[in-house]
């Protein structure tokens, strides 16, 4: 339930600017920034401009004793928008827009391919971010400095891309999950104002056939904060103890903080991350979005540090390019010009070849109606054991 006091400063700026028309510039910064903040770590990645490389066309084969997949699936919208707005009273109208894009990404469709990927390769286990739950409230109260959750349910990432699963006659669970932004913001629509919703998660899904125990859902203390807010913008990891073939791994989903937004925080979490599982014997699979360039990023380097083991590195072709594709995935040529979304190991015997590669980067991935399954490339690792 969203009772923190965001909403509540939100609403009361809000109420006191429709009164009065005369909110400060302060108040209007901090409506601003706080959106724009909210797009972004929920659509957190680092857009950067290289050369255009497109990867192979790399289709395993075999099957692997061991395949996991990391998939940052694309919440959908850019906060790009409210870059221009002038005055308190244009929030509304920014958000309808950026609704309306969300819309427009046509999650139902990009899960149906997304799905279709994981079918071709069927994975044990599965890192997801940016799994969405868009709620509405209409009419809405927050502008009028009210507290009540929106909960009208207008898109659940994870349902649906769990139904394309299924009618793809995939049976996959979730073997963990953890929450991280929720936050409800006022929209224009026809009728009147009402209030939206997002929820923000990564989750792990696992085969039917994984043993999974001991699921762990944590945030991160070093966090993003807005200070004229006293807003955090919460990020997190999900884990799982999962055991395939008589071998139990701990595997780890996370989505970073946005480097761009602040760097400093995304190397903190990183480091915090590592702390946390710096007494792990078990073999680690660490998958994610972690906003830290192959191979010169700083957090990357600090995972690298750690002992970690970045598989694209084992025998991989190709670029592994990950990120982005444009804000509406409608590029015709494929826009990913760097790696971001990586698969690390530790405790692992990795004395045979790690073969990794991406998904969802091919004009063939793309939907009738030209977008990509999402702005990222998923990446698969396959591990053979002797």
């Amino acid at each position: 339930m969203l009772t923190t006091p965001v909403n509540k400063k939100l609403g009361t700026n809000l109420a006191l600017y429709y009164l009065s028309l005369g909110g400060n510039i302060l108040s209007k910064l901090k409506i601003v920034f706080l959106f724009f903040a909210i797009l972004f770590a929920v659509s957190g990645c680092e857009k950067i401009t290289d050369k255009v490389i497109l990867p192979p066309d790399t289709t395993p084969t075999d099957m692997q004793p061991l395949t996991v997949m990391t998939y940052n699936v694309y919440v959908g919208g850019s906060a790009d928008p409210l870059l221009s707005v002038e005055n308190l009273g244009q929030v509304p109208g920014e958000v309808a827009k950026i609704y309306n894009n969300i819309m427009a990404s046509d999650f139902p469709g990009r899960a149906v391919a997304i799905a279709k990927s994981i079918k071709t390769h069927q994975p044990h286990l599965i890192g997801l971010q940016e799994i969405t739950l868009i709620r509405r409230q209409s009419p809405g109260d927050l502008i009028l400095g009210g507290t009540v959750s929106a909960e009208e349910v207008i898109l659940d990432f994870l349902k649906i891309l769990m139904d394309a699963l299924q009618a793809e006659g995939l049976n996959y669970q979730v073997a963990a999950q953890v929450e991280n932004i929720d936050i409800e913001m006022p929209i224009f629509t026809d009728t009147g104002i009402d209030d939206v919703r997002l929820t923000d998660y990564n989750v792990i899904l696992s085969r039917s056939d994984v043993e999974i125990s001991n699921p762990v859902a944590a945030n991160y203390k070093n966090a993003l904060t807005i200070e004229m807010l006293e807003f955090e913008v919460k990020r997190g990891y999900a884990a799982v103890d999962a055991t395939v073939a008589g071998v139990t791994y701990r595997v780890v989903n996370t989505h970073l903080e946005v480097k761009r937004l602040s760097e400093e925080k995304n190397i903190a979490q990183a480091q915090e991350l590592v702390d946390v599982l710096s007494n792990e014997t078990l073999p680690i699979i660490l998958l994610g979005d972690f906003n830290t360039r192959a191979t010169d990023g700083t957090g990357y380097q600090l995972l690298l540090s750690a002992g970690y083991v970045d598989v694209w590195q084992m025998d991989s072709e190709g670029t592994g390019n990950t990120c982005c594709q444009d804000d509406d995935i409608l590029n015709e040529v494929s826009d990913l010009s760097v790696r971001i979304d990586q698969i690390f190991v530790r405790n692992m015997d990795l004395s045979l070849p790690v073969l990794s590669f991406t998904v969802g980067d091919k004009s063939a991935d793309r939907l009738p109606s030209g977008l990509w399954p999402s702005d990222h490339a998923g990446v698969v690792a396959q591990f053979t054991f002797e």
